[in-house]
């Protein structure tokens, strides 16, 4: 099956839920974190937690990233709507920076991990939950889509 207005309503739905999620912790982490970056220590919002763990860390130039992942995706929303192929390139190039922002928090993860093994004094009492960012299980929703989109060649004829 080749892509048609009926497979590019499911994908623009499923762009405009990641979209949305990515534009939405994106924003939440840059009200958290904006205390930190004026220099005040007081945020907009308090940081949101979940049983302890930080859900939404204060990172406004990672809230910055998260915000132009989720434009990208949304900005194809409307041609994949329409069935138009080129509407995929969108989902692409977002899932391509999800993956490269994904990355980069992996790295730090480990280097925090290597600290903690070693005992540096400043991580100490770190746990691997710390640095469980939505950058990290954001990019696990957007999977999907990006195995759809590189997988189906008929798509791309």
């Amino acid at each position: 099956m080749g892509f048609n207005k009926n497979v590019g309503t499911e994908i623009a739905v499923y762009s405009f839920v990641i979209g949305i999620l990515y534009a939405i912790f994106g924003i939440l982490e840059i009200l958290v974190g904006w205390g930190d970056l004026i220099g005040t220590g007081v945020s907009i919002i308090p940081p949101l937690e979940l049983a302890g763990v930080n859900v939404v860390p204060p990172d406004v130039f990672g809230g910055i990233m998260l915000i132009i992942i989720g434009a990208v995706y949304l900005t194809g929303v409307k041609q994949q709507a329409k069935g138009e192929r080129e509407g995929l390139s969108f989902l692409l190039v977002g899932s391509f920076l999800a993956a490269i922002f994904f990355g980069v928090y992996l790295v730090i993860m480990l280097a925090n991990g290597v600290g903690y093994i070693f005992q540096f004094e400043d991580w100490l009492e770190w746990i691997w939950l710390d640095d469980l960012r939505p950058g990290i299980w954001l990019f696990l929703l957007a999977l999907p889509g990006t195995y759809l989109a590189f997988t189906k060649k008929k798509w791309r004829e």
